[in-house]
């Protein structure tokens, strides 16, 4: 029997999550996920821990979920297109150091 193609896994996305139902007047708090990404002092805490634990895979998350809240502004910083910034911080994109070093002394000054 042949196998059927099946299409690509699909990306997380936050707007794909379902919504919960919560009691009428439930005390609850309005709370944006990348507004965490909008304070450089946080983020920038959070790349020098990953640093310091050695966990580069964190580093790399950290810094992608940053920027896809500030891309457009940090590659325009940089000096570098958006999709040189996208692609170097893929999973099939190969950052040199340099790269990244420019990414994140833009990111964070």
């Amino acid at each position: 029997m042949l196998k059927k193609k099946t299409s690509k896994k699909r990306g997380f996305s936050l707007d794909d999550m379902p919504t919960l139902k919560v009691k009428k007047n439930a005390p609850l708090k309005d709370y944006n996920p990348s507004a965490f990404f909008e304070d450089i002092d946080k983020v920038g805490g959070a790349l020098l821990e990953c640093l310091c634990d050695n966990d580069t895979e964190a580093f790399i998350e950290i810094l992608s979920a940053y920027l896809r809240v500030n891309r457009s502004r940090v590659a325009k910083k940089a000096k570098m297109s958006r999709s040189t910034v996208q692609h170097a911080l893929s999973k099939k994109g190969n950052p040199t150091l340099r790269t990244i070093a420019k990414i994140v002394h833009q990111s964070v000054a």
